[in-house]
């Protein structure tokens, strides 16, 4: 039980009243199943919070009055400016294109398409060995040296160093180089290098004990992909790129964790409320985002429950008014959506106005009042949603004002009643079960499909059970959940809500997953099921844990501290972008990546590792992070919540704290 305690003490240290029970009601003779699950890592001594230090951002920068008509290279004045050269490339006397000269150790280097030059008083000297003892090709694209006095040179396949003692090495793929073919090359004041290539630009950290690569393509980052010349500030934080796409610049920006969640929510209440839901929007014009449209969304409601549940833990963590408004403004329109029906319990997809609604079929029917109209067949997604917003909210807000407390159990009774007493489906306005509205005994222990869901649907709907019970107080529901676990198996079903191969992986259930697991993992505190409950995420942890989500590692780390890679999940929400317009982002191309043999449940190959955040179009949790080539073009704005609710998660549990 050592990992259960120091969790209890964790969770009572961030506001919560879980602390373990002496005796469980479990009857004698009842048994879970004991599946195994890797031990904790042999680091048992976690220092929480991790305090998260200042870090860079690189944002695409503008440049007004800088045109590249004509343009064949770059350089940064001693003045800091831009100079832009327009000047033809010269020749060898053999007539080879010259394309790159530098000096490295005194030593006059020139490249040329047919070999590395050095200059050997007033003539020109060819290097004999390439491949081995040389430059990786005698196709020469550019030359940069370092403060060291080595010389980096770029090929079609690579990056080649020679070392000040005349020693040569190389940089592929299989070296982390994203992307080999190499067309340009400048070195900062720190000896890191910016290198252009035709596909993208990288920016490369030799000596960093850390992340070394940094793969910037798409325009996300630059106006077009193919790098003809780059320019590197002395300082570092600004890089100019000659693309294909016009010149462009990369500024490296210092921010925080903090910083990144302000400029969020800022820019969420600004352009992506609808009706006070939270949702991402469309842009007219990708690089003017402030001419936008927000249309309906199936998962309207999980989405705004993001939001609930991430300005709830703010309000937890610093009690700033504002958040408590912007938690509230999202938790009403949460209610706009459990009573659009007419019906108890039935809760709307979305709901537009008539002159739309009407125009989109039988799936789509009046509200009571005509005022609008809602979106039928609601899913277990957003069921899920709704319990998290009403968790989370009711913790940090609403049982500290009467009026919200009030309006909540009557919100959270009338969902849970129509659960309930439905035998715990979801039924639609016609009488029939929703499509995945379903959390029934038998359809998830007998029927053949209905057990694919098992796990997952257990999971949430005890999840669901201990949350009415926390809320209301009412012993039904507490009856209900113990019902279940004695006569019908839940617990043991738990132990399996993740599944992975030879299973398909499927992304979205580990997001709704986590999104029941964060609530009833705060709240049980009998020992028996407590137990199986750490064994189930823990489990679940371990299939998601090389993606690094910092989401599900801040819900484990609530029952499973040791486990939980807190610096992995730091990573993630620092490379998380704070410009949230979901530009398309290719990876395939790659040398750095390898193929899966299989495919994902979509039928799209996918990567055998997930990349950076801030290298591929990271939008919400559900979204497969192997796919290499996604994204929008830009003109689709994420709302950000993503990434407001593991960030203020950490910060109210203490797992994480800004320097």
């Amino acid at each position: 039980m050592l990992i259960w305690m120091v969790s209890a003490v964790i969770i009572a240290g961030a506001g919560q009243a879980a602390t373990e029970s002496k005796e469980s009601w479990l009857p004698e003779g009842h048994h879970v199943l004991n599946i195994g699950v890797p031990s904790s890592p042999e680091n048992k001594n976690p220092e929480f919070p991790a305090v998260v230090e200042p870090f860079f951002e690189h944002v695409r920068g503008s440049l007004d009055g800088v045109y590249s008509d004509g343009a064949t290279g770059l350089a940064v004045g001693s003045d800091g400016k831009l100079v832009v050269s327009r000047e033809p490339r010269p020749t060898m006397k053999t007539g080879e294109v010259i394309t790159a000269q530098t000096e490295a150790a005194g030593v006059t280097w020139c490249g040329t398409d047919l070999g590395l030059y050095r200059k050997d008083g007033n003539a020109w000297k060819r290097h004999e060995s390439y491949g081995v003892g040389g430059p990786l090709a005698s196709k020469i694209t550019a030359l940069a040296h370092d403060s060291q006095g080595g010389l980096w040179v770029g090929t079609p396949i690579g990056l080649s160093l020679m070392k000040p003692d005349g020693t040569w090495t190389s940089v592929q793929g299989k070296q982390g180089m994203p992307y080999e073919d190499v067309t340009a090359l400048a070195c900062d004041a720190n000896d890191d290098l910016w290198i252009g290539s035709s596909c993208g630009a990288m920016l490369y950290k030799p000596n960093e004990t850390g992340r070394k690569w940094f793969y910037r393509q798409g325009k996300r980052y630059l106006p077009g992909d193919h790098v003809f010349a780059v320019a590197v500030a002395p300082t570092g934080t600004t890089a100019y790129f000659l693309t294909d796409g016009g010149i462009g610049k990369i500024d490296t920006v210092p921010r925080t964790l903090l910083e990144k969640a302000e400029i969020i929510e800022k820019r969420l209440n600004e352009r992506h409320r609808r009706l006070g839901m939270v949702a991402a929007c469309s842009l007219d014009d990708a690089e003017n985002p402030n001419s936008h449209k927000i249309y309906d969304n199936d998962n309207d409601g999980l989405w705004t429950a993001y939001h609930v549940a991430a300005m709830s833990l703010c309000y937890g963590a610093t009690r700033d008014e504002a958040a408590k408004a912007s938690a509230t403004e999202s938790m009403h329109a949460l209610y706009v959506l459990q009573n659009a029906s007419g019906v108890p319990g039935l809760v709307a997809r979305s709901v537009l106005p008539p002159e739309i609604g009407s125009t989109r079929g039988k799936q789509w029917q009046p509200t009571p009042d005509g005022s609008m109209y809602w979106k039928s067949d609601t899913s277990s997604d957003e069921i899920d949603g709704h319990y998290l917003a009403f968790y989370t909210f009711y913790e940090h807000i609403a049982q500290h004002d009467e009026a919200e407390k009030k309006l909540l159990v009557k919100q959270i009774r009338a969902l849970t009643d129509h659960l309930v007493d439905h035998g715990y489906q979801l039924i639609d306005w016609h009488g029939k079960r929703t499509r995945f509205g379903f959390w029934d005994p038998r359809t998830l222990n007998e029927n053949a499909v209905g057990t694919v869901d098992a796990g997952l649907n257990s999971l949430q709907m005890l999840s669901f059970l201990k949350v009415t019970h926390h809320i209301t107080g009412d012993k039904k529901y507490e009856e209900h959940y113990r019902k279940l676990i004695v006569e019908h198996g839940y617990l043991n079903n738990i132990l399996v809500a993740k599944k992975s191969f030879p299973d398909i992986n499927n992304h979205s259930d580990d997001q709704l997953g986590y999104v029941a697991w964060y609530p009833i993992l705060q709240l049980e505190t009998d020992p028996k099921i407590r137990r199986v409950l750490i064994t189930g995420v823990r489990r679940h942890y371990e299939v998601v844990r090389p993606e690094q989500p910092s989401f599900y590692t801040f819900v484990t780390a609530t029952a499973a501290p040791y486990q939980a890679d807190i610096p992995g999940a730091i990573e993630n929400l620092r490379q998380i972008p704070t410009d949230r317009r979901v530009w398309t982002q290719s990876n395939s191309q790659r040398a750095d990546v390898t193929f899966s043999d299989l495919t994902n449940r979509a039928g799209k190959r996918v990567l055998t590792r997930v990349l950076p955040a801030d290298e591929r179009s990271f939008e919400k949790w559900n979204a497969d992070p192997y796919v290499p080539d996604e994204g929008y073009g830009g003109r689709v704005e994420d709302d950000g919540a993503a990434y407001l609710l593991p960030y203020w998660m950490g910060r109210f549990h203490g797992f994480i704290a800004e320097k």
